[in-house]
């Protein structure tokens, strides 16, 4: 049996005097879709605040296809391959819908302050690559994100295809594991 891309062993994690996560074992295969369920207040968005590292692990271990995320930054985090959505809505209103999602690729340019400044060539070509690969995401979802909405500003987006943009987003990052925290919370079964 093959590795698993995303193992927890021993996950505990307490906030003050109240225990949270504690000694969490979850592995998770490549390919492979798992939901996480439980009540209100369980520590489902806890143990994704974890893996993220948004949260510090008090004791075991996380490990991204065998390397270790203790102790790494959100930002290097999401470098090694992990994106999110959140249960609250964390998108920028008003930037456009295809904005967003770029601005999510932003974070895997090499282009500099300087070369974006000047805009460069490479810079320049690499502003495209991103334009369409915010087209090829927000495609996924069909009409509902394409055309005339890649200009909208993301506030005037109905909540169900906020809710499909920040996914959008998500995957903008080219993700080896995607998080969704409650993606359908609020939205009704049509």
């Amino acid at each position: 049996m093959a590795a698993p891309l995303l193992e927890l062993e021993g996950v505990s994690k307490a906030f003050g005097g109240l225990q949270v996560i504690d000694k969490l074992d979850l592995a998770v295969g490549e390919r492979e879709i798992v939901s996480v369920i439980g009540p209100n207040g369980a520590g489902k968005t806890t143990v994704f605040n974890l893996i993220t590292g948004v949260y510090r692990v008090d004791r075991g271990e996380i490990r991204l296809g065998g390397d270790n995320l203790v102790g790494l930054s959100p930002h290097r985090i999401t470098r090694r391959g992990v994106a999110r959505t959140f249960q609250t809505l964390r998108l920028f209103l008003n930037m456009s819908v295809k904005e967003n999602v770029m601005a999510a690729a932003y974070g895997h340019t090499r282009a500099g302050v300087v070369r974006s400044i000047l805009r460069t060539p490479g810079q320049r070509r690499e502003e495209r690559e991103i334009e369409r690969l915010a087209e090829e995401r927000l495609a996924f979802f069909g009409d509902r994100l394409m055309g005339y909405r890649w200009n909208q500003p993301a506030y005037s987006l109905s909540y169900a295809n906020r809710r499909r943009l920040e996914i959008a987003r998500a995957t903008a990052t080219s993700p080896r594991i995607l998080l969704l925290d409650e993606p359908a919370a609020g939205m009704n079964p049509s």
